[in-house]
Parts: C-alpha cells; structure tokens; sequence
C-alpha cells in the first residue's frame, strides 16, 4: 500500500509541473496576442527570408556542360599519357591513296 500511495504522490507532482508549464504557455501565448502584428522586430532577430526557386538549365546549356567535361576529362587523361591528345573539332584524317603495288597495312601477307 505504500508503493501505491507514493506512486500516487509522483503523478501528482508531474502533473503539478505539467500545469504550471501549461500556465506559461498560455502566458506567452497572451503575450503574443495582445502584442499583434503592429510590433516591430527586435534588432538583431533573424527574420525568416523567402529563397528562390533553383534556375532550370536549357538542354543546350547542358550539352555546353557536358561537353566540356567531356574535354577536361581527355585532357587530364592526355596529360597523363593514357590516350592521344584530341583533335579540332573540324579535323578530318586525311585518306591516301596507294598505289596497286603496295598492299593494305592490315592484310596479311603469305607465309614464303
């Protein structure tokens, strides 16, 4: 019986606190009623902001991008010696012409 009655006794002490938080609350909250909207802001609060919304990229734009990274990438590679250096972009590989009496360079010639 004594477990029961100081079990009581705990719960009326939280419930105590839990009024007396309840009475700040409802103080604040007629504090902030009866200041309104006509008060000014205190100096040096931080007033909340409305923030942009994010600029969307055009496909053009996109493709500008990736092709420059495309670029720096084979030219990092480049640099450190893993693939040949690019080209111009207007660069054709000039075709020669053989003459008949010269082979291909990848046909394989018979075995003497």
């Amino acid at each position: 019986m004594a477990e029961l009655t100081r079990i009581v006794a705990l719960l009326q002490e939280q419930r105590r606190a839990l009024l007396d938080e309840l009475e700040a609350i409802d103080t604040a909250i007629a504090a902030l009623d009866s200041a309104g909207a006509t008060a000014e802001p205190a100096p040096g609060s931080v007033l909340p902001t409305q923030v942009k919304s994010r600029r969307t990229q055009t496909d053009a734009h996109k493709h500008a991008i990736a092709v420059g990274k495309r670029r720096a990438r084979h030219a990092r590679d480049a640099a450190k010696g893993l693939v040949r250096e690019a080209h111009a972009e207007g660069f054709v590989p000039a075709i020669g012409s053989r003459s008949d009496r010269e082979p291909p360079r990848l046909v394989r010639r018979p075995k003497p």
